[in-house]
């Protein structure tokens, strides 16, 4: 057998959504001849531990899938619920539940943007080496961060897991004492992210091409820029309720992953804030569509390291949002005891989606008479797009394997890698280079 020869690119660990992974690129004779996205993070059980539970348990059981994006899980899970029961929540809920949202996405755009992707750029190997070399940048980070916690404490009871959402109401709801301060910490952080974003715009592409693939959003039941739907838009040119999502959405197990991949008639896509600007830009409001006018998505460019850059316009367009949100909650007509109706249990099943940070979180349940937990399904943003990083690394390392020094490729394929928004626990490892002349 003539010798091949065979050069193996190896990320030991990245972690993605409170978890780890690995990535492996084989090259053969030039050639590209296998990729893999390894997801080894041990199996949680979720959609066991959830059985036969009270209904009203469950969005406080599955926010603990993932810290940062705990609201995310509480909303999908409670959007679910409700549908089963055919309840309709107030508006002032629905502000409510929509500023906790914001909150999130603050927090965690801004951890992802500063601690993960900001480094890449920078030429700075770790987040010491960051915070010590770019203390401006750095610092922003603290800010968007704590202002992304206080949002969600204020609402929430506390900054992750939060306990006063429920089921159909608040536990507590703020009054205008809580809500005035988060008012002037929202105005007074707008400028830095602003310059946040002015800092992406400058930043040049590690790589021009990469892997085009389809998009999917939910479809916002308002008019402005929202994080909230029951309808999904492909890129393709469909629409679909997500109570459908098994129909349009197929997920299979793969054997080196404990992750599942997920496609869309036998194609990989992406979710998350590259595919949310691709179909909504036009909602965003004042700030964030100006920062959004000077930015090469507005050209049509559709980069994966690029979805770095719509997290940061994302970012100003959750403070512009939040802003308003408290504006609309401080001139709400004050009720001394405003009616409420709590859910009547029933027996059904539905689907609940909401865009987190990363993208569309689908929450399913099936309800007994009694409202037990009978069958439940959970699908994460990071699932849906694992299949399409596999893709994208392959073109990346197809394309530039032979034009890039292998050390530059290595650290192209990690950032590219995260720029998917990997979890924020995740640190920058080592990618490992192998040669070998095989007989």
């Amino acid at each position: 057998m003539s010798e091949i020869d065979r050069k193996r690119i190896e990320i030991a660990e990245i972690c993605r959504v409170e978890g780890h992974s690995a990535v492996s690129v084989t090259i053969d004779d030039g050639k590209v001849t296998e990729v893999k996205l390894e997801v080894f993070e041990g199996t949680r059980f979720f959609e066991r531990i959830v059985l036969n539970h009270h209904f009203d348990e469950i969005p406080h059981i599955t926010s603990r899938i993932c810290a940062i994006c705990s609201t995310g899980h509480v909303l999908a899970a409670i959007f679910s619920l409700e549908k089963i029961f055919g309840f309709t929540p107030s508006r002032k809920t629905n502000l409510l539940r929509e500023l906790m949202h914001l909150g999130m996405i603050i927090e965690s755009h801004a951890t992802h943007i500063c601690a993960l992707a900001l480094p890449d750029f920078l030429g700075t190997p770790d987040l010491l080496s960051f915070a010590t070399t770019h203390p401006e940048a750095f610092a922003i980070w603290g800010a968007l961060r704590s202002l992304g916690a206080k949002v969600q404490t204020v609402v929430g009871g506390r900054p992750f897991h939060p306990v006063n959402l429920h089921v159909g109401r608040f536990a507590h709801e703020p009054d205008a004492a809580e809500l005035m301060p988060l008012l002037h910490m929202l105005s007074n952080n707008m400028d830095i992210a602003i310059k946040l974003c002015e800092i992406l715009l400058a930043l040049k592409l590690p790589f021009e091409k990469t892997y085009q693939s389809s998009f999917l959003s939910l479809i916002s039941e308002d008019s402005h820029y929202s994080y909230f739907g029951r309808n999904v838009i492909s890129s393709e040119g469909w629409q679909a309720s997500v109570n459908d999502y098994k129909q349009y959405m197929d997920e299979r197990v793969v054997g080196y992953s404990h992750a599942k991949h997920s496609t869309v008639s036998g194609k990989p896509f992406m979710v998350g804030s590259l595919a949310r600007l691709h179909f909504f830009s036009e909602r965003l409001g004042p700030a964030a569509g100006r920062l959004y006018g000077k930015s090469p998505l507005s050209a049509g460019q559709q980069n994966t390291v690029l979805n770095n850059l719509a997290q940061a316009i994302e970012l100003v367009e959750a403070i512009e949002r939040a802003q308003a949100v408290i504006n609309q909650l401080l001139n709400y007509p004050q009720e001394p005891h405003e009616s409420f109706v709590a859910p009547v249990p029933t027996a059904g099943q539905a689907t609940g989606a909401v865009e987190c940070p990363r993208g569309t979180l689908y929450h399913y349940y099936q309800l007994s008479e009694q409202g037990a937990v009978m069958a439940a399904d959970m699908i994460t943003p990071s699932a849906q797009n694992a299949a399409r990083i596999e893709h994208d690394i392959r073109v990346v390392a197809e394309e530039y394997h032979g034009q890039q020094p292998s050390q530059m490729l290595e650290k192209n394929l990690e950032t590219l890698v995260r720029a998917y928004d990997p979890c924020n626990t995740c640190a920058t490892h080592m990618v490992r280079v192998q040669y070998a002349n095989i007989d």
